[in-house]
């Protein structure tokens, strides 16, 4: 049986450099993530744990850009996908990038998986938002992924 899941190489595909997100107060500057630096290899998957309150969902928002702006900003560090840094794409273009080459699965189940929907349908969602897949190409790929797992 083949597979389209590429075998683990030595080339990098996400690095982040010295990422720094604050959270702006009245009264100071909080680093929610600061000097985060880590990189990834094709065909890795990365898990992020921590204490509560310790800056793992604030670097991931980071890196695809969701973090609310204001009160927070991303101060300094690049996020580099693909030669790019992401931290330099305007909307349309992180829209694209979201959901369509970079996603990630926050723990909190009411947050993970909609029970009211299916699985298929949450995962054709962000296939026809982000790439502007027609239904039914998104369901056949929706398919695809659900079979490597």
């Amino acid at each position: 049986m083949e597979s389209s899941v590429q075998a683990k190489t030595s080339e990098v595909v996400l690095e982040v450099s010295d990422l720094q997100a604050v959270f702006w107060s009245r009264r100071a500057r909080i680093y929610a993530a600061n000097g985060v630096s880590f990189h990834l290899n094709r065909g890795e998957v990365l898990g992020v744990v921590g204490e509560s309150g310790s800056g793992k969902s604030v670097t991931m928002m980071s890196i695809v850009k969701l973090l609310p702006t204001p009160p927070a900003e991303i101060v300094s560090g690049s996020v580099r996908l693909g030669g790019r840094d992401l931290l330099l794409l305007d909307a349309d273009e992180m829209r694209m990038v979201r959901g369509g080459e970079v996603g990630f699965v926050f723990q909190d189940p009411m947050t993970s998986l909609n029970p009211v929907f299916t699985v298929g349908y949450q995962l054709m969602e962000p296939l026809r938002k982000h790439l502007g897949l027609g239904k039914a190409v998104a369901r056949k790929r929706a398919i695809e992924l659900l079979s490597l797992v």
